[in-house]
């Protein structure tokens, strides 16, 4: 049986850019996905990349790295994620201060510049007056989750990684260590094993014995067919209701 260098379990984003930068380095990566098409949170997520949005030195560095390193992904790649940048708006509520609302984000790396209400409209004709106070803006990134994921499988194949489409159900353990992993269809063995399986990872790990603090937050979202609108902006509440639900 084949012993690899690294397991990677989680064909998502996460998943898919750490088996490329590891076939990168040289080393022999499988990587193993349970759907042909992802159902998680890569296919769910919006594509941002709040590189504005660092406050400890080490978050600035990593996401100013970020940046650079987004803007030379897709010919690196050789495939797009279709990066750009776009105008992040952040509504605030009819019955906020809008100072306050902004001092409250003045600590990140790049401040998001307050606009009146009619400012705010003319970025972003879609928006209600009569429902906020004003707005923030601030150049945010964007990517295509599911391209970029592609395109990292893509590069990874290239380089010598493999995919297997099939299920872990379990960790191979050999007294204190990871010996590999099994699956619906058969085992496999590495040196190295990561979970990169996303809200899932706790049930993964708690089903081979290890029982580690990891969680995940949950929203709920409803999916629609493509409307005939068009912003010319991304917009965000700036003040965050979700946890109140």
């Amino acid at each position: 049986m084949k012993t690899y260098d690294w397991l990677v379990v989680g064909g998502g984003m996460a998943g898919a850019a750490l088996g490329y930068e590891l076939t990168s380095q040289g080393f022999s990566v499988l990587i193993l996905e349970q759907y042909p098409t992802l159902q998680g949170a890569t296919r769910y997520s919006y594509g941002g990349l709040a590189y504005w949005s660092g406050t400890s030195e080490l978050t600035r560095v990593l996401c100013q790295e970020g940046k650079e390193r987004h803007r030379i992904l897709s010919e690196e790649l050789d495939s797009t994620t279709e990066f750009r940048e776009l105008d992040l708006v952040l509504t605030i509520a009819a019955d906020c201060n809008p100072e306050n609302v902004a001092a409250s984000y003045a600590n990140f790396a790049s401040p998001p510049k307050l606009l009146t209400v009619k400012e705010g409209c003319e970025l972003e004709p879609l928006l209600n007056p009569d429902a906020i106070a004003g707005v923030l803006t601030v150049p945010h990134g964007h990517i295509h989750p599911e391209k970029t994921t592609e395109a990292y499988l893509q590069a990874f194949r290239r380089k010598g990684g493999e995919l297997a489409i099939t299920q872990v159900i379990e960790l191979v353990r050999e007294n204190h260590s990871i010996k590999g992993v099994k699956t619906t269809h058969q085992p496999y063995y590495a040196a190295n094993t990561v979970i990169s399986t996303g809200g899932i990872s706790r049930t993964l790990l708690k089903a081979s014995g290890i029982n580690v603090r990891l969680y995940f937050t949950h929203a709920e979202m409803i999916e629609i067919p493509t409307a005939n609108l068009k912003l010319r902006t991304l917009v965000m509440p700036a003040n965050t209701q979700r946890f109140q639900l």
